[in-house]
């Protein structure tokens, strides 16, 4: 019990991908060292648990639609004629379709420590899928807008840390705390000039995702921006030279964000007294950023249609009026659309309280004999009850979150 070794190895072929590829081998091996059971550590008064352990495999996905490689036809039945019902094109399927596989590996040490007191365990993964399966834009002209292809690759790395320490452990009172956090890196690679057409119509629709070789997945792709001049109430943008503009220019889009968190997260604790017991959960994220949605499309960018309804009071009593006013949104008197700009972006790191919970439970108090029952327990729940942002405009000052509490009572007889 102190090597331990796994494989795998199988062949599956699936219709639901191209004659040309229906079979895709997969594999998989893992490795483990149970380094507690060697003689250097089995009497140890600090360690009574510790496994290092590896893993590699390319498993593959076949959970796409069943007629994703077929070319699909669909009658045209509106205007009959003598020489019978019309076939249309609406999805172009692609005979060499591929499987899509990911490497995955993943290195990761348990520990257990103080007579199993203290528990911990990390976790780093490395996934690369090659290749990816995307929907690829066709010309109109061909009959559909899209086919499926395999396009580039995605590479995912990241590490988990979980750990939990029993504070008291005595027959009638226990206390743990429990915490754990991940972080996760999604880059894409190999994907060349082939998703342009998306980089284009991104542009175009000002939204923020790019897909370019090195860039993450998650990624926001904006013209940085230095706010509204308090002179000219224009917006400032800055391009890539460093010289500062009143003209947006896509080609100055850098990366102003990413909506994955450098880190995130979870903590909480438990408590045992006597029958009553308490137990609190929070989350956390850090470092990752969010679209100000809202600001940019009901606040900066209200249309006349808009005004007629009960709208946001910032959209006309925040914007820039006089020389010298310092605005966060522009001159109202400028009816353009505004394009995506960092003025939108803003760090989005959050504390939220998950959940919380008190609760008693006997099965000695005399009176329960008396109605034949054997235990009886009390317990109130709160889910929400607080969150606390660096985004403070998005959502109202207030922020509308809901707030859920209750309480049950129950009796066994």
């Amino acid at each position: 019990m102190r090597y331990l070794i796994d494989a795998n190895f199988r062949t599956d072929g699936s219709s639901v991908y191209g004659v040309n590829n229906p079979f895709s081998t997969t594999w998989s091996v893992g490795l483990g060292w149970n380094v507690h059971n060697e003689a250097f550590l089995k009497d140890s008064d600090i360690i009574s648990y510790l496994k290092i352990r590896y893993s590699i495999g390319n498993p593959g996905n076949e959970n796409i639609s069943a007629k994703l490689a077929n070319n699909i036809y669909t009658y045209y039945s509106q205007y009959p004629n003598m020489f019978g019902l019309s076939a249309l094109v609406s999805q172009w399927g692609n005979t060499g379709l591929k499987w899509q596989r990911t490497e995955d590996q993943n290195w990761g040490i348990d520990l257990n420590m103080f007579n199993n007191r203290l528990s911990f365990t990390f976790d780093y993964f490395l996934k690369k899928t090659d290749p990816l399966l995307l929907n690829i834009d066709f010309p109109p002209s061909s009959g559909s807008s899209s086919v499926p292809m395999n396009v580039g690759a995605m590479r995912n790395e990241g590490y988990t840390v979980v750990t939990s320490y029993r504070i008291i452990q005595e027959k009638d009172f226990n206390w743990n705390v429990n915490a754990n956090l991940r972080h996760l890196k999604t880059t894409y690679y190999n994907l060349g000039n082939t998703l342009e057409k998306y980089n284009e119509a991104g542009r175009t629709n000002q939204s923020l995702v790019r897909y370019y070789d090195g860039a993450s997945q998650t990624a926001m792709w904006a013209v940085p921006s230095l706010g509204i001049d308090p002179m000219t109430g224009n917006e400032i943008f800055i391009k890539k030279n460093g010289s500062y503009t009143y003209e947006w220019d896509s080609a100055d889009e850098i990366v102003c964000g990413d909506t994955t968190p450098d880190f995130e997260g979870s903590f909480g604790t438990s408590l045992y007294y006597k029958g009553f017991s308490f137990n609190a959960s929070f989350t956390y994220r850090y470092g990752s950023q969010i679209m100000l949605s809202t600001l940019y499309s009901k606040v900066e960018n209200i249309n006349s249609e808009q005004v007629k309804y009960n709208q946001d009071k910032r959209a006309l009593y925040d914007r820039w009026q006089k020389p010298g006013d310092i605005a966060k949104f522009k001159r109202i008197d400028d009816t353009n659309s505004t394009p995506m700009s960092s003025r939108f972006i803003a760090d989005d790191n959050t504390l939220q309280c998950s959940s919380v919970s008190v609760g008693y439970e006997t099965t000695t108090a005399p009176w329960l004999k008396t109605i034949g029952a054997s235990s009886i327990n009390f317990r109130i729940y709160g889910n929400d009850l607080f969150r606390i942002s660096t985004v403070k405009e998005e959502r109202g000052i207030n922020y509308p979150f809901a707030r859920n509490i209750s309480a049950s009572v129950g009796i066994r007889f």
